[in-house]
């Protein structure tokens, strides 16, 4: 029995004609020409307009002798528009086949998305802590600046995070960018203060990461570039700044903040 094939093209599932003609037992020029009449019906419809492509498109291949040759690749539409053509055994046998071949295509699929939105998604601190580990060793390894750059940007992509060079450690670049600031900035702004009395960057962090959910447009990753040294630098703009001033504020000042794993004591400057 003929083993039908998905091929898939731009995220829609066809089948081949050809493999459709050997499991119905009719020649496949036969089916061509079939086809080609069921697209002109639909073509000259006046009722409402039916677009042929989402049952056929018109397709080519090559044979053993190097000729190229029509196909066309049938949707699951198209494949019911082919089974309603059909009579007796052959009629039953193709629908069942299309059928099955489509519904377990489409089962995987839901199982496949399925897994992959049950996973847990990466925290921004993770994707630090990997651009710290790869930098030190790309840096080890002597790689150029350039290439830790394209690195960065990779890494940081699917968070939606621009990378941008610090243009105060490259001369004669002048940048026209909003300011942005560092947690630890943040945490001297605002006066945000650990035990040991240095700016707290990791509860600024917190509080904007795991608190606020701050909106990837309100942040971006900095390139920091010393000669042949380069590292990554989270930094926020003004509206961050306020959206933590804010937060603070709606709850009286807390001494503690929560984070998913950790909690961190602040005290603040007088």
């Amino acid at each position: 029995m003929t083993v039908l094939t998905i091929i898939k093209q731009n995220g829609v599932a066809y089948l081949d004609s050809r493999e459709v003609a050997e499991l119905i037992g009719k020649r496949h020029y036969d089916l061509l020409r079939d086809i080609g009449r069921y697209c002109k019906y639909m073509e000259n419809s006046t009722e409402r307009k039916v677009a042929v492509s989402d049952f056929f498109i018109s397709s080519n291949y090559s044979d053993s002798t190097g000729r190229t040759l029509p196909c066309y690749l049938l949707s699951k539409m198209g494949c019911e528009v082919v089974a309603n053509k059909l009579i007796g055994e052959k009629g039953v046998q193709f629908t069942a086949a299309y059928v099955t071949k489509f519904n377990d295509m489409e089962a995987t699929e839901r199982a496949e998305l399925k897994f992959h939105t049950s996973l847990p998604t990466p925290r921004l601190g993770e994707y630090n802590t990997c651009a710290r580990i790869v930098i030190r060793v790309l840096r080890e390894l002597g790689a150029m600046p350039k290439d830790m750059i394209l690195f960065l940007k990779e890494l940081y992509s699917p968070l939606g995070i621009a990378i941008t060079i610090d243009t105060e450690t490259i001369p004669n670049n002048e940048s026209l960018a909003p300011r942005m600031y560092t947690a630890k900035q943040i945490a001297e702004i605002l006066g945000i203060y650990s035990v040991t009395g240095k700016p707290h960057s990791q509860a600024i962090s917190c509080i904007l990461n795991e608190n606020l959910f701050i909106s990837e447009a309100h942040k971006t990753a900095i390139t920091i570039n010393t000669g042949n040294r380069i590292g990554v630098s989270i930094q926020y703009d003004e509206h961050a700044v306020g959206l933590v001033k804010r937060w603070l504020s709606e709850y009286d000042f807390p001494t503690e903040i929560y984070g998913f794993s950790k909690t961190y004591n602040i005290h603040y400057s007088q």
